[in-house]
């Protein structure tokens, strides 16, 4: 057993420094230093992480369990049958996707949990159609393509992150998306409701966005420089 040279205080094998006093330990006899089993491995750190998420999984699990018992049964014995109840059945378990994987995933989170938040909201949301309006198709005339949509647009944002991109080139791109986004939308909806194809609120919301994505992509041209960089706050 080592003892610190400054203050005398009894230290482990594997402690670069005293705790007491910060005095580096310089141990003669320990001539291997990264052979030494540290006292609190950082794998043991990570494992109490992962334990702790599957908990807070199962927990999250276990209450929605509970609610697609009680719920149904409480339908089935107010009314004779499965009425309101099986909204909240859907909903429970789109929530249970959106909410848990995110959760006990250990790699590649963002892309996963998009892929998976796109596949519960299209069955989400189909059901939703044929519980509601069976006749009207407004789930693939206006909902899958703009899912579709906004799947592809987080995949390509996540991409530019990982690539490393300058931040306000992932920005204006964003802004932009959000303008064909609301283009989109405009069209999916006058051709399913009107039978038309009239883009009145849509197109100027998409050139405010591409005269700001402009603006931003020439800011961070400027930004290079150290008088704009400082004037900024870039």
């Amino acid at each position: 057993m080592s003892y610190c040279v400054n203050c005398g205080v009894e230290l482990d094998k594997s402690l670069k420094k005293c705790p007491l006093c910060s005095t580096v330990v310089i141990n003669p006899n320990n001539i291997d230093d990264d052979n030494i089993i540290t006292t609190y491995p950082v794998e043991t750190i990570s494992k109490v992480v992962r334990q702790i998420k599957k908990l807070v999984g199962a927990f999250i699990t276990v209450i929605f369990s509970v609610i697609l018992i009680l719920c149904p049964l409480c339908n089935y014995i107010i009314s004779d049958g499965i009425t309101w109840s099986r909204y909240v059945i859907i909903s429970v378990v789109f929530l249970w996707f959106c909410v848990v994987p995110p959760i006990i995933m250990e790699k590649k989170i963002f892309i996963k949990s998009v892929f998976i938040d796109f596949l519960s909201a299209c069955v989400y949301l189909s059901f939703m159609n044929y519980f509601t309006t069976p006749d009207i198709n407004w789930f693939m005339n206006i909902s899958f393509p703009i899912l579709l949509y906004l799947l592809g647009e987080f995949i390509l944002l996540y991409f530019l992150a990982v690539k490393k991109i300058k931040l306000l080139y992932i920005i204006s791109t964003g802004i932009v998306f959000a303008g064909i986004f609301c283009v989109m939308a405009e069209y999916f909806i006058k051709r399913f409701r009107f039978g038309m194809i009239d883009f009145v609120w849509s197109v100027p919301v998409l050139v405010s966005c591409v005269g700001l994505a402009v603006l931003l992509v020439i800011i961070a041209r400027l930004s290079k420089l150290s008088k704009i960089k400082k004037f900024m706050h870039i």
